[in-house]
């Protein structure tokens, strides 16, 4: 069964996964969309069993190539012996989304300003997906690209389940999901800003994460309701962005669902 959140998505852009979790996740929602399996030469194991169980619903074609080979596929040594050319989804507007979620008491989307590293963008797609979030915006420049093999591994499929929007500009963005009754939250460790844990809130949101080295843009955060900053105890004084991330997305979620 396709998971739900797919109806946004529509499908024409080719390009290579890798990876175990990857492929049988992209096998259970869409088998179609896959063109060509790669399989590394000589290997058996119950994962590769797995995989190979849900290829018999897939007309793509199976070839058994070297690692080597799979490398030049991938460009990547960590493609685990498996790859596939698929198609992947072209994202939704946010228009789209707005008329997705129109009616909606409470909800949260997941706004990244200037998160380049391709492995935090998909761990920070992977913990939006595990704790609810109804999409991710990302500005068009300065920032990863979805579309990405190494995004689409690091979230372990999520990126089948959670649309991803692009927009020009983050601060009319945020303007714009005003205008549709969201809040917006920056974490920021700017004065002024409150502890996460005393950050109480039960409507729609929406969370701006920005990247490690200088945080929310200026005009970013001037634009946000609310500036909330995680309590840090030891003498590290910041957290690796896709952690911040989860953590708060975890404990927003605790809050919600204490709320219903």
């Amino acid at each position: 069964m396709v998971h739900t959140k797919l109806k946004f998505f529509r499908f024409i852009m080719a390009n290579y996964i890798y990876g175990f979790h990857s492929l049988i996740s992209f096998l259970k929602t869409n088998n179609k969309l896959v063109k060509h399996i790669y399989l590394e030469k000589n290997r058996q194991d119950r994962r590769l069993k797995e995989l190979l169980a849900l290829t018999t619903a897939c007309n793509s074609n199976i070839s058994y190539v070297t690692s080597d080979e799979l490398y030049q596929l991938t460009k990547t040594h960590n493609h685990q012996g498996v790859a596939a050319e698929v198609v992947l989804p072209v994202q939704p507007t946010l228009k789209e989304l707005l008329s997705t979620i129109q009616g909606t008491n409470s909800c949260q989307i997941l706004i990244l300003d200037g998160i380049t590293d391709p492995q935090n963008f998909g761990a920070i797609i992977r913990s939006a997906e595990c704790f609810g979030v109804k999409a991710i915006i990302i500005p068009k420049n300065n920032s990863a690209n979805i579309n990405n093999t190494t995004v689409f591994k690091a979230s372990s499929g999520a990126v089948n389940y959670l649309p991803v929007i692009t927009v020009n500009n983050l601060t009319q963005t945020i303007k714009t999901l005003k205008e549709h009754e969201f809040w917006v939250a920056g974490t920021s460790l700017a004065s002024g800003s409150q502890s996460l844990y005393e950050f109480k809130f039960s409507g729609k949101l929406v969370w701006v994460m920005g990247s490690e080295g200088h945080g929310i843009s200026h005009l970013v955060a001037e634009n946000c309701d609310y500036l909330v900053n995680i309590p840090i105890i030891g003498k590290t004084q910041s957290l690796n962005v896709a952690v911040a991330t989860g953590i708060i997305l975890a404990h927003y979620s605790k809050i919600i669902n204490n709320s219903n």
